[in-house]
């Protein structure tokens, strides 16, 4: 078979197959072009989902007419002129191809400065007078109506709308100055008008069934040169069955990466019940120099050069701004006189929040014959003796329960008095005037945390661990691998991106493959990685929820929690839920 050259109209066609894949990826690319010519408004209209048209309207900075016919060739930009350009992109477009692409496969008219132009799948008219005199207005008509092998492919009406109706919130949550108004065939749908990045971000919230309103969104932020982090998040109280609304955004571009998202589920993950996710949109400012959106033709991926340093950002960010507002939530156990209110604008630093006053939950009398926690008893199995310490004698005993003897002592100090566990999962505490509730599995854990935060046994693995790396952590490795050596952890390099974890801590043992994970996601913050790594093995070495306790094990762990500085588990995550007497007795009548 002779070898041709494709005809112009086929081969244009072929090469908008990779852009224009349905409606929503042409509105995609005509938002791109309203934003970057600097517009304060930008109106949509769709008519049938956008199979019929879209039309993209803004008050930017317009096209002279003498340069419309040059808007529908390929490579045609005015975006960047050289490869430089590239390195340091400031605009959402820079391909050149979007316009033409979408033009090969509909009737694409482009009105401004008083003049308009059409290209009817792939063939142009003449420039003709037109009603559009400030900024651009293009309408893209009968998508794929000249193809009907990709036109079969395409959706009912409204969800094609749907698929377009997420790309208009995307890009408007990118740029809160713009101010946007969607239309759905000819009706209003949304208007964002021009707004701060919280105001934005709770405007989008607000389009879903399941927020809980603006006074349960948090805000964070952490910079480090050259990375600047602002997050707008649903409080624990906000959240959602899947990932839909974890939003990342890379210089005021949504992108799509898998262990951005994981990273922010991840941190949430403490505060959340099992199998539910967080609002949480993410803006993340990085050097252009750093950032490569030049991989796919749709611009939703990006490469980041400074990827492990953002991603423990983001954990770091995260893990302070609940940290923040458990401490709120436990000082209102310790003065609940008082009218704290919760912290729901923060800004996160780089050092430690500074811990509540420490001793709020302490007492003068112990409950009789709790049992202590010695340090040397933290051998050499992890679990058995930690449960040991809390008086269970062996992890079976901590699942069956005891009858109590008459002799058994009662748990009861001057402060608080242990009533009994509930569910198998929470201890109840009479606690002054209050009722107490607390998570044993999380309690134990903060308290088996406090006791390891010193230099660990070590100990050597018979066969060593091998896991693979990401580049930037196989780099970080080399440079500062040290940092887990001085925590127990010894890692071998075996060759590029493969290494071999040959000793651990004696407590962390058959947790190997936990550690691996989490040296794969290494944010370099050595205090950060201590207590990550110690939160591991704490929470895989804690009574779970579901173990039937016998009285001793629970005294012991509700007299531990009291002299924690504030009732919080490694994570962060507030583990108590107190209700008062007044309370109790409003629900039930008696204080009629």
């Amino acid at each position: 078979m002779a070898i041709e050259i494709l005809d112009p109209v086929v081969a244009s066609r072929i090469a908008a197959g990779e852009v224009v894949e349905r409606p929503a990826s042409a509105l995609r690319e005509m938002l791109d072009n309203a934003i970057d010519s600097g517009a304060s408004k930008v109106s949509v209209w769709i008519e049938e989902g956008g199979i019929r048209s879209i039309t993209v309207s803004d008050n930017g900075c317009g096209i002279p007419s003498s340069e419309l016919h040059m808007a529908f060739k390929s490579h045609a930009t005015s975006k960047i002129k050289t490869l430089d350009d590239l390195y340091k992109l400031q605009s959402l477009g820079f391909r050149g191809e979007a316009l033409c692409s979408i033009s090969a496969v509909s009737t694409l008219t482009i009105q401004s400065d008083g003049k308009k132009m059409s290209c009817d799948n792939g063939v142009c008219s003449a420039l003709l007078p037109g009603s559009v005199t400030e900024g651009t207005t293009v309408c893209m008509e009968n998508l794929f109506e000249n193809i009907p092998a990709r036109k079969q492919f395409l959706r009912r009406a409204s969800s094609e709308y749907s698929d377009c109706r997420k790309v208009f919130v995307e890009k408007a949550l990118g740029f809160e100055g713009v101010e946007f108004l969607l239309f759905n065939d000819n009706s209003l749908d949304i208007r964002f008008p021009a707004a701060s990045k919280k105001e934005r971000a709770v405007q989008a919230m607000a389009l879903t069934k399941e927020f809980a309103g603006s006074a349960h969104v948090v805000e964070m932020s952490l910079e480090e040169e050259p990375v600047k982090l602002y997050a707008v998040s649903g409080d624990p109280s906000c959240y959602r069955r899947d990932r839909t609304q974890v939003r990342v955004f890379v210089n005021s571009r949504i992108v799509d990466s898998y262990q951005l998202v994981q990273a922010v589920t991840s941190s949430f993950s403490v505060a959340l019940p099992g199998g539910v996710f967080p609002y949480f949109y993410l803006f993340i400012e990085n050097s252009p120099s750093l950032v490569d959106f030049n991989i796919h033709p749709s611009k939703r991926e990006c490469k980041l050069r400074n990827a492990s340093m953002i991603y423990g950002m983001v954990t770091r960010m995260i893990r302070a701004a609940l940290l923040d507002r458990s401490r709120t939530e436990s000082r209102r156990l310790v003065h609940p006189e008082e009218d704290i209110q919760p912290v729901f604008e923060i800004e996160t630093k780089t050092e430690a929040p500074k811990p509540p006053v420490s001793g709020s939950f302490r007492y003068s009398q112990k409950a009789p014959e709790a049992p202590s926690f010695s340090d040397r008893q933290f051998r050499p199995s992890w679990l058995e003796n930690a449960k040991q310490i809390l008086g269970t004698g062996s992890s079976k005993s901590a699942s069956r329960p005891a009858e109590k003897k008459s002799s058994e002592p009662e748990a009861v100090s001057e402060n608080w008095r242990y009533i009994g566990q509930v569910f198998n999962t929470y201890l109840v505490v009479e606690n002054g005037p209050n009722l107490l509730f607390i998570d044993q599995h999380a309690a134990h854990e903060r308290i088996l945390f406090e006791q390891i935060k010193q230099v660990p046994d070590v100990q050597k693995l018979i066969v060593p661990y091998r896991f693979e790396t990401t580049p930037d952590v196989d780099e970080f490795l080399m440079e500062r691998g040290f940092i887990y050596q001085e925590l127990g952890i010894t890692v071998v390099r075996v060759e590029r991106m493969v290494w071999e974890m040959v000793s651990i801590p004696a407590a962390a043992r058959k947790n190997e493959e936990a550690i691996a994970d989490f040296i794969k996601k290494a944010s370099g913050d050595t205090e950060a990685v201590q207590k990550d790594l110690f939160a591991i093995i704490a929470c895989h070495s804690a009574v779970r929820a579901g173990d039937v306790l016998d009285n001793a094990t629970a005294v012991a762990i509700v007299e531990k929690t009291f002299e924690l500085d504030a009732m919080l588990c490694p994570h962060g995550r507030s583990f108590t839920y107190s209700v008062s007497k007044k309370q109790l007795d409003h629900e039930v009548g008696r204080d009629i």
